[in-house]
């Protein structure tokens, strides 16, 4: 009887923590277009606080969704220095402006707050290309 009660106590233990999830943050995204309005295909969008990175790629319309080391990670309230980057065509080269794919170089920041903001929408300016 105490060996069968034993197991429903950590069956219901391990049902709890698997219902409740690992991820903490919240969910968060927004739409990466150019300034002509193009949306941005294919970007890695990266918000970066001391201790850790948060990443998502962009869609066919340029939407994104942040997320941690797992897809079900959120991103936690906090400062963000954000970065946008572009992988390379097949011949190495872009046309992305370089600018963005740094947090030092591209002067993109978010507050993230919780309740209060899910998104964070960017506007790349072509003439910045290099």
């Amino acid at each position: 009887m105490k060996n069968l009660l034993f197991v429903f106590s950590i069956v219901a233990l391990l049902t709890v923590v698997s219902s409740t999830g690992c991820g903490s943050g919240l969910r968060f995204g927004g739409v990466v277009q150019f300034d002509d309005g193009t949306p941005v295909q294919g970007a890695i969008v990266s918000f970066i606080d001391v201790k850790k990175q948060y990443d998502g790629q962009t869609d066919a319309q340029g939407r994104y969704t942040l997320h941690g080391a797992t897809l079900k990670d959120g991103i936690p309230p906090g400062e963000y220095r954000v970065a946008v980057s572009m992988p390379s065509n097949d011949d190495g080269k872009s046309t992305f402006p370089e600018k963005y794919a740094s947090i030092e170089t591209s002067g993109l920041t978010c507050e993230v707050k919780e309740k209060e903001n899910t998104e964070f929408n960017i506007t790349i300016m072509r003439s910045e290309a290099k």
